[in-house]
């Protein structure tokens, strides 16, 4: 215990004993005297205990004094004494005190305070001179269990409001930590990406709601599709020490989404990875999956699809089976057509095309099947590799918009992430090139990453400040809560609240969506992905 003497007259002195949680630097001030010698302390003066040292309390204790009738002891919480929050009056003890030291609690203090002390002998109607002041600080206190905590959309588009249960006690303040991946657990990074914290003054608060801005700025905004990680840590902020309880679970939220911002012809848009035939697994092959694949397609009748993994010859019937377009027609959907029918390249034939419905929409764009035509090139160091795109008009009115469909590089780490990245740039600048009357644009494509993919989702990220809209941010999401890979296997829903969403709808000069479901169907599967749609309105 380290111990402060000050010298107080001839017959008493104040002795404190500090606190480990205060600093060196908010001691009092230079005329203390430390002292070396426990008995020389004791021979002094007067002592705050630190072994009973509590969050509301301080106990003193001094020399006793054999000719005292009693001891005057004082608590304020400035140095002149102007403000005195206790006084204690204390009777002599009639005999020597055990050490020679007699003693008080002084309680009903505030905790995380600091205090001033000082103590007088009393002889009958006389007082002594009042001892030096001392500094004490009372200890913190833990704030008051956080029982719950959750997030929710809401209320406005762009808007996410976390609440939280708790009695509040001994609290000032909430810290919300946010980032885009998990994180402060034993298996995760102290700090997750793209972190932000948010500071709730009042212990009597129990929400906080993110306005379109602040979720935007903790890289989870409006159109993003993203959620936010977050955590919930209740905070005693003191003068004298400060002292955290954190909800010892984390949790996501997401901001709502919203509905169509134009007034045209609404029409529905689908991504589907149809798995490669060359694939197949056991039990799955493509002769049988094609008929389940065209019912589901039939099943949410879309005006226009990116299909991945759809090689020329699982639309007719060189793969096994009588193909993809025999399957549709058997369905009952038979007026569906590929914009693109042959490969591109030779023997690179590419996995990426365009089916869209011809009693919806008419392409109008010039591509010749004969060659390679209406595609972007994607950066690849390993092959040939092309986004598909086509020009349609809505036959019900007339609007022209852009579909591109695209299949970027699997392998989950950095590296390739990186590289997904650059290939989402090249659809960017592609269509940048490409669309000069500034047509909406739809991008359907299996990205092969999500927001918890390792580095740093450089697909979504690179279309998302290129000023694309990810309509998984709709007015109605369905199902999301699920992967959008199954693995030929039965789902659960993501621990997290939302799935990895590898297969993604975004658009260009079309914001907001009035719908965005995965279509799951449980076995037998279709394919190893999900198909997923959207609905949205073409400008009026």
């Amino acid at each position: 215990m380290h111990r402060v003497t000050l010298l107080a007259g001839p017959v008493l002195a104040l002795v404190v004993a500090t606190a480990p949680e205060i600093p060196a630097q908010s001691q009092p001030p230079s005329r203390q005297h430390a002292t070396t010698s426990r008995a020389d302390t004791r021979s002094v003066g007067l002592d705050a205990a630190t072994r009973s040292r509590g969050t509301n309390h301080v106990s003193v204790s001094w020399n006793w004094i054999k000719a005292a009738t009693g001891y005057r002891v004082q608590v304020a919480r400035h140095e002149d004494f102007s403000d005195v929050v206790a006084s204690r009056k204390q009777g002599n003890a009639s005999r020597r005190p055990s050490g020679g030291r007699q003693a008080t609690t002084i309680s009903q203090l505030r905790d995380a305070t600091y205090y001033w002390v000082r103590v007088r002998k009393v002889k009958g109607a006389h007082r002594g001179a009042w001892s030096t002041p001392v500094r004490v600080a009372t200890r913190v206190h833990v704030p008051d269990k956080i029982s719950s905590a959750k997030g929710m959309p809401g209320p406005n588009p762009g808007e996410t409001t976390i609440r939280w249960s708790t009695t509040g006690g001994y609290t000032d303040l909430y810290r919300i930590t946010t980032a885009l991946t998990p994180f402060g657990s034993a298996a995760t990074p102290a700090v997750g990406r793209h972190s932000m914290t948010f500071k709730v003054l009042g212990g009597d608060r129990r929400r906080l709601t993110l306005t379109a801005a602040q979720t935007a700025a903790a890289g989870a905004g409006l159109g993003s599709g993203r959620h936010l990680f977050f955590r919930v840590c209740a905070v005693r902020r003191g003068e004298a020490a400060s002292k955290s309880r954190r909800f010892p679970f984390l949790r996501s939220t997401t901001s709502a989404g919203r509905g169509s911002t134009l007034t045209g012809t609404r029409l529905r848009y689908a991504a589907y990875n149809m798995h490669v035939k060359a694939k197949d697994i056991p039990g799955h092959p493509w002769k049988d999956r094609q008929y389940l694949i065209a019912q589901n397609i039939a099943g949410a009748h879309p005006a226009v699809v990116g299909a991945e993994e759809l090689m020329p010859a699982m639309w007719t019937d060189k793969d096994g089976g009588i193909g993809l377009q025999a399957a549709l027609r058997r369905t009952g959907v038979g007026n569906y057509k590929l914009t693109r029918e042959t490969g591109y390249f030779q023997n690179s034939p590419q996995d990426t095309r365009i089916l869209y419905d011809a009693t919806q929409v008419k392409p109008t764009s010039s591509c010749d099947p004969a060659v390679p035509s209406c595609y972007f090139s994607l950066p690849d160091p390993s092959h040939h590799h092309v986004a598909a795109y086509a020009r349609f008009k809505d036959l019900a009115s007339g609007q022209e918009f852009y579909f591109v469909s695209a299949h970027l590089t699997a392998s989950n780490d950095a590296t390739t992430d990186a590289l997904r990245g650059r290939q989402a740039q090249a659809v960017v600048d592609g269509m940048n090139q490409v669309n000069r009357q500034n047509l909406p644009v739809v991008f359907a494509s299996d990205f092969n990453s999500s927001q918890t993919s390792k580095g740093v989702d450089a697909p979504h990220t690179a279309m998302l400040q290129a000023g694309w809209y990810n309509t998984i941010a709709a007015a109605n999401p369905i199902n999301v809560q699920y992967n959008s890979v199954n693995g030929y296997q039965a789902q659960k829903p993501s621990p997290y609240g939302f799935g990895s969403m590898y297969d993604t709808i975004m658009t260009l000069n079309m914001p907001g969506a009035d719908v965005f479901k995965q279509v799951l169907t449980g076995a037998p599967w279709p394919s190893d992905h999900n198909m997923v749609f959207t609905d949205i309105r073409l400008p009026g």
